[in-house]
């Protein structure tokens, strides 16, 4: 797997994009609209980040047996870094 380095809310972005791209090339639109979903939630608020975590977090656990060892890798890293960056506010 790639290691990720998110200095910033648009490295986060950029990843969860190329998290798209996995599903998309995957056919997985299911699971892309849940993402896709979640994402909504972000509103600048920081109430909205943590209905996009609880949402991501829920979206990845009832689609791990769907996606791919690498896409699971990707998903919690997102997770793992958005949690930190809600538990450090």
């Amino acid at each position: 797997m790639i290691e990720y380095k998110v200095t910033g809310w648009q490295d986060y972005w950029k990843i969860f994009d190329e998290l798209i791209e996995h599903l998309t090339s995957d056919n997985k639109s299911e699971i892309i609209a849940e993402f896709k979903e979640a994402q909504k939630y972000v509103n600048g608020l920081t109430d909205g980040w943590y209905e996009f975590k609880f949402a991501l977090e829920k979206a990845i656990n009832s689609n791990t047996q769907n996606m791919t060892a690498e896409q699971n890798q990707i998903a919690d890293f997102l997770l793992s870094t958005l949690t930190k960056s809600l538990t450090n506010k």
